[in-house]
């Protein structure tokens, strides 16, 4: 999914990254394009088209439909060829909550941005400042994105903001996070993209083998509650054998 040609395709599509097992209802919708009756699995690929209706079957991945990233990109640019029109995303993509935001980011190997403002309106406000830069050619899918309060700063060192920008670099297990550069709420356009770009060269993740990050969890007790329970069989499997 990460290969040049696939970006490109993707590009005349929304993309949507729902969190299986952290929201009760996108869990639903995601069982909607699951198999009827089926546990839903951590993973799930389907194409929609405009109206939101199904072209593809749910499946765990694209490697079900597609033999390599050339094939998935050339099915993509089929489907986006019969429709007409371009909308370039206006909204800022943040995700659901702080906390979820660092786990993603470390996940993701991604500096965070959060959006820091005690009250939604101001925010959302403060989003729409942020948002042209996110979806930049320069920038984006290089940050991930949350938006909060002060009391959802849990874990995160280094801020003496009430109200502004944060750019943080996760831990290896997205439980914490340090601040790289933080701004005030009147940040210019041009002092908000140098600070996305800066903590983009600056955040430095560890790579870690996936058997590696899983044992060096364990040794340190962290563990991670989802906000519904976990359906996935072979995630299940994989949990008890360790």
């Amino acid at each position: 999914m990460s290969q040049p040609e696939v970006i490109a395709a993707s590009r005349n599509f929304v993309c949507v990254r729902l969190m299986t097992y952290e929201s009760a209802a996108e869990a639903e919708v995601l069982k909607s394009m699951w198999r009827q009756g089926a546990p839903l699995e951590n993973t799930l690929f389907a194409i929609l088209d405009s109206s939101g209706r199904p072209l593809t079957r749910g499946v765990r991945s694209p490697g079900f439909f597609y033999s390599d990233a050339r094939a998935l990109a050339g099915a993509l640019n089929d489907v986006a060829s019969h429709y007409s029109g371009r909308t370039n995303p206006k909204g800022l993509p943040v995700i659901a909550t702080v906390r979820l935001g660092l786990n993603v980011a470390a996940c993701d190997k991604r500096p965070l941005t959060i959006v820091l403002a005690d009250s939604e309106q101001d925010r959302r406000a403060l989003e729409a400042n942020l948002a042209p830069m996110a979806w930049s050619t320069q920038l984006v899918g290089k940050v991930c994105y949350a938006s909060g309060g002060r009391n959802d700063l849990r874990g995160i060192s280094g801020s003496n903001l009430a109200r502004g920008y944060l750019f943080v670099a996760p831990n290896e297990f997205g439980t914490t996070g340090a601040i790289i550069a933080q701004l005030q709420p009147n940040a210019s356009a041009a002092e908000l993209k140098n600070a996305l770009q800066f903590a983009v060269d600056s955040y430095r993740p560890s790579y870690t083998d996936h058997h590696d990050h899983v044992r060096m969890g364990r040794q340190q007790g962290i563990h991670w509650d989802t906000a519904i329970p976990i359906t996935d069989q072979q995630a299940l499997r994989a949990e008890q054998g360790r």
